[in-house]
């Protein structure tokens, strides 16, 4: 499998869950916390907490620091596999 091919599935692996999109959505605009990732997404932060695994796992979310504390960082090129593959069902 090429590495383009593995990402791809790490990513649909790590999108199942509905709570974990939403994670993603949130990540779209801005880095955020665990605090306010719970708060946008209206979910427990042992729930954001529970579905980031999979996206950290992933690839598709990192943890950085940021003023002593730590945010949650959406990799947009990560998920530049899975865009490219609905993109070609379009063509």
């Amino acid at each position: 499998m090429k590495p383009s091919e593995t990402q791809f599935a790490l990513n649909l692996e790590a999108l199942v869950a509905p709570q974990c999109r939403r994670i993603v959505r949130a990540l779209v605009e801005k880095p955020l916390s665990v605090n306010e990732l719970a708060k946008d997404c209206k979910l427990t932060t042992a729930s954001v907490q529970k579905h980031l695994e999979p996206l950290i796992r992933s690839g598709l979310v990192t943890v950085i620091s940021s003023d002593g504390s730590e945010v949650l960082k959406l990799e947009r090129s990560t998920l530049q596999p899975t865009i490219d593959w609905f993109a070609d069902l379009t063509q």
